[in-house]
């Protein structure tokens, strides 16, 4: 086994399995008082995102999702998501407009908001528990992320029925986490991601694509 954390840097990275661990996703909500931050486990096999949780011990919630078998809260199954059907009618979160560094980030998160019904902001790893658990969040798109912010998210968000990918489309694991950049969607269903993709993972030319 190895360990990739975010406060202990890394060992073994290269073993069968991986933890991935952040212990406090949301630090600047933790330190300001608000209680949407949370703690993510991750457990890959080969560099594969396969068993993920978020603790969020304020609100006495865990969701664990396990590749294969599914997502729980509180170890009640997530009913499998279906959410909203068109970009322009679902509400997208990101933790702040701040994270999409100006040029092809910030242009193409700009397009997302003008695509959307509305843009929401400020949850962290919250915004990914309550798109599975089909709370009204349809879609997440996020920057600048390090791999101990994702890895656990994934299997929650797939166990329950949704997607999520980097901006090209593809999959989230230790051996893509340079090439997808710290970029990640994640979408209730399979219709909303390829929405999605047709804007973030087009090929940037330069300038406002808004």
């Amino acid at each position: 086994h190895g360990i990739y954390g975010e406060e202990f840097g890394s060992v073994r990275t290269d073993a069968e399995y991986v933890w991935v661990l952040d212990p406090i996703d949301g630090t600047k909500s933790f330190i300001t008082g608000k209680p949407l931050f949370g703690t993510l486990i991750a457990c890959l096999k080969n560099g594969i995102p396969i068993i993920g949780i978020i603790d969020q011990c304020v609100l006495n919630e865990r969701w664990l999702g396990i590749v294969g078998k599914g997502t729980t809260l509180n170890g009640k199954p997530v009913t499998k998501l279906a959410g909203c059907s068109e970009l322009k009618e679902s509400m997208m979160y990101a933790t702040t407009p701040h994270m999409f560094h100006p040029g092809e980030e910030s242009d193409k998160f700009e397009q997302m908001c003008n695509s959307v019904k509305r843009p929401l902001y400020g949850a962290d790893c919250y915004a990914y528990a309550i798109l599975a658990s089909g709370f009204g969040a349809d879609i997440v798109v996020e920057a600048d992320l390090g791999l101990y912010d994702y890895c656990a998210l994934v299997p929650v968000v797939e166990g329950a029925g949704g997607v999520m990918t980097d901006w090209r489309g593809e999959r989230l694991t230790l051996g893509n986490h340079e090439a997808s950049m710290g970029r990640v969607v994640a979408c209730s269903n399979e219709g909303l991601h390829k929405e999605a993709m047709a804007i973030l993972g087009k090929k940037w030319s330069g300038g406002s694509s808004s």
